[in-house]
């Protein structure tokens, strides 16, 4: 692995070593499966609305397989922090791999923001979701929060906004015991 790939030889038949000359390297996005959906739900007509069987519509097919998408690609960058930041603990890092670690960090705190957006528009009932995903964040200055507590309060979300400026008054106070840091 390097980076955000994952690189191979593929070997034919029975083989268990290369052969000379070396085949070249195959290059593969690396990703994360969280889940596997077996099939499409089959569509039915019920009241004149395009369901599937699960009685979801079209819309909330989009808005689930959008959470999907923000979840495994949170997923995966925060995978890709935890090793560069295991690996800087191990050895000497350099200015250019702390500005990595960094850069992957906001990366993650990024696709929060967009997942809590995401969340924030399906409804009142997934508030404690919200806020579990306001807690993940990494930043440490307090913006992120503050953009989380925007975010929230435009879709008018009042009391998750108010439940995100307490856990941020509690992380720069230090009573955020939650983080295992």
């Amino acid at each position: 692995m390097a980076q955000d790939k994952f690189y191979c030889i593929i070997l034919k038949g029975g083989e268990r070593h290369p052969y000379f000359p070396r085949p070249l390297l195959n290059e593969f996005d690396f990703q994360i499966p969280l889940h596997f959906a077996a099939t499409a739900p089959k569509k039915r007509r019920r009241n004149d609305e395009d369901q599937d069987m699960d009685g979801m519509d079209e819309d909330e097919q989009e808005a689930g397989t959008e959470i999907t998408r923000l979840e495994h690609s949170y997923a995966l960058t925060n995978l890709l922090h935890s090793l560069a930041s295991d690996l800087m603990a191990a050895t000497t890092s350099t200015a250019a791999q702390r500005a990595a670690l960094g850069a992957k960090a906001l990366e993650a705190d990024k696709l929060l923001l967009q997942l809590l957006a995401a969340e924030c528009v399906e409804g009142e009932e997934r508030g404690m979701k919200a806020l579990e995903i306001v807690g993940l964040m990494k930043d440490e200055s307090g913006r992120m929060m503050e953009a989380a507590a925007k975010v929230a309060s435009r879709f008018g979300r009042e009391v998750l906004r108010t439940r995100i400026e307490e856990l941020a008054e509690r992380r720069v106070v230090g009573l955020d015991v939650d983080r295992d840091e």
